[in-house]
């Protein structure tokens, strides 16, 4: 048994967000890499009439599970749901299992979170901010408490160029965000004007998401340094690498969407510096960074008034890739991982310069998909293209502020981290970034996404199917080529004539 084996050997464990994509990765590892631990305590919302053992056997349907299931298929035995909604007091959880928790747990992983960017602020707030003010309420309850770990992002101070592996001066404090919440509701406002009003009171974060991210780290802070709490940050999570095995993804957003999209054919400008780092952390990595947190903070033994430790598990300082590396190997792999829904030739280029990018963004996206749609409408069919463009863009306008954004990460506790690890362990929970292979990383992505956001069935037939597909859109994208040449350079010919006439 390794020395991280026997920190969890026997200890129960309560996860809040344990049904997102890395709650899920983090559950299954644990499950599988520690089978002495104790019961698992997951928070489950009941959601659409649906009562907490209907949401844990679609839990355990999910395809994440079935290696362990394989290894141990009494698994579920210990897994308990414990009925709840964080954006309620205490946590909606009852008397009952309040009093199980905090009798029973020791280990607590924070990881629920809404990571919409564009969410309405009061639901940010209540879901990113009141939640954990909850729970430090309740880990005040509990009597075994040895840690407790917060999931932050690593984007929470990303008003800051460098961004240290501390905790940042909050935008504002709990209570004033939520009177100002408040005062929101009060004022009945129209969309817009709500739209306006969060926009001046984030200043200069570019969502919801991170504004609030940044005030529950300092909620924290301020709250809870007498407690054995950390705080995690990670950044983009691609699909698992290699655990528990290659290429599993659920999450439908974010730069999953946007990847889908270039590649079929219906993105092809970004607004983005080609020679910023795309900060991406394989899944499987982050959760064994994760895991392996908890036991650091533990084994830290930290004094009552001492800072808070956090872990900065990024890609950029250690083992970064550009995004026009990012391009490069989506070039290399385009025929290899072509898909039957490509609409149009995935070709694209990132634009630096707002201007150009709002040009190039009206000839390649917006006109297309009205001239698309009004052929459709004449023919007879549903228009379509314009709803995807609409949704797109909106989509770009989210994600292209990390897509233009430098930062410079320290990573001197991750790193420390790693290094207190025994051989054994690091076998355990590899989460060295060193040792990512970006090639072979974004390979796997790439597949888990045809897969999993556009639903593809892999296998030889369909692959084959594909490859034929793209050949002949990339002869449509020849000919429209040389037509729109003929059509600039007639354009071009036509001014030339003018300015002669005009001479």
């Amino acid at each position: 048994m390794t020395e991280i084996q026997s920190f969890y050997e026997g200890q129960n464990v309560f996860i809040t967000g344990g049904t997102g994509f890395l709650g899920k990765i983090l559950i299954e590892k644990l499950l599988r890499s520690f089978p002495q631990i104790g019961t698992i305590y997951i928070l489950i919302r009941s959601k659409k009439g649906k009562d907490i053992k209907t949401r844990l056997d679609e839990f355990f349907s999910v395809q994440v599970f079935e290696v362990l299931e394989k290894i141990n298929p009494n698994f579920r035995e210990k897994i308990v749901g414990i009925s709840g909604d964080g954006t309620e007091p205490a946590l909606g959880i009852s008397a009952k299992d309040r009093l199980l928790l905090t009798n029973e747990v020791s280990i607590i992983f924070h990881a629920a979170a809404t990571v919409k960017f564009n969410e309405p602020l009061s639901v940010a707030v209540a879901i990113n901010v009141n939640a954990v003010k909850e729970l430090i309420i309740l880990c005040r309850e509990c009597k075994k408490l040895k840690s407790a770990v917060y999931v932050s992002t690593a984007f929470s101070n990303c008003i800051y160029e460098k961004i240290e592996e501390k905790i940042y001066p909050s935008p504002m404090s709990c209570e004033q965000i939520n009177a100002t919440v408040n005062i929101m509701k009060y004022k009945n406002l129209t969309e817009e004007e709500e739209e306006q009003m969060t926009k001046n009171i984030l200043g200069k974060f570019p969502n919801t998401y991170t504004f609030t991210k940044a005030i529950a780290e300092s909620l924290i802070n301020e709250n809870a340094k007498d407690l054995p709490f950390c705080i995690y940050r990670f950044s983009i999570a691609l699909s698992t690498y290699k655990e528990p095995f290659p290429g599993w993804l659920d999450a439908y957003q974010g730069l999953n969407v946007a990847i889908s999209q270039v590649g079929r054919g219906l993105i092809h400008v970004l607004y983005a510096d080609p020679s910023a780092k795309c900060d991406f952390v394989p899944a499987d990595f982050a959760s064994n960074a994760l895991i392996a947190s908890a036991w650091g903070n533990y084994s830290m033994q930290r004094g009552q008034n001492e800072d808070i430790a956090v872990y900065n598990y990024v890609s950029g300082t250690d083992n970064p890739i550009l995004w026009e590396d990012l391009r490069k190997i989506m070039v290399v792999l385009r025929n290899t991982i072509a898909t039957n829904k490509c609409i149009y030739y995935p070709f694209g280029w990132y634009i630096k310069s707002k201007i150009v990018f709002d040009i190039l963004n009206f000839f390649l996206h917006f006109l297309p998909a009205l001239i698309v749609d009004l052929i459709l409408k004449l023919i007879g069919k549903k228009p379509i293209l314009y709803k995807v463009y609409n949704r797109g863009i909106k989509l770009l306008n989210v994600i292209s502020f990390f897509m233009i954004q430098k930062w410079d990460f320290d990573t001197h506790n991750v790193r420390l981290l790693w290094n207190k690890l025994s051989e054994n362990d690091k076998k355990l929970l590899p989460f060295d970034i060193t040792s990512f292979n970006w090639f072979d990383g974004i390979s796997v992505y790439i597949e888990s996404i045809k897969r999993y956001v556009l639903k593809d069935d892999i296998n030889e037939f369909t692959i084959k199917k594909s490859q034929r597909h793209i050949k002949r859109l990339w002869t449509i994208h020849q000919i429209v080529k040389i037509i729109f040449g003929y059509f600039v350079l007639w354009f071009i010919w036509k001014i030339i004539c003018m300015f002669k006439i005009l001479l």
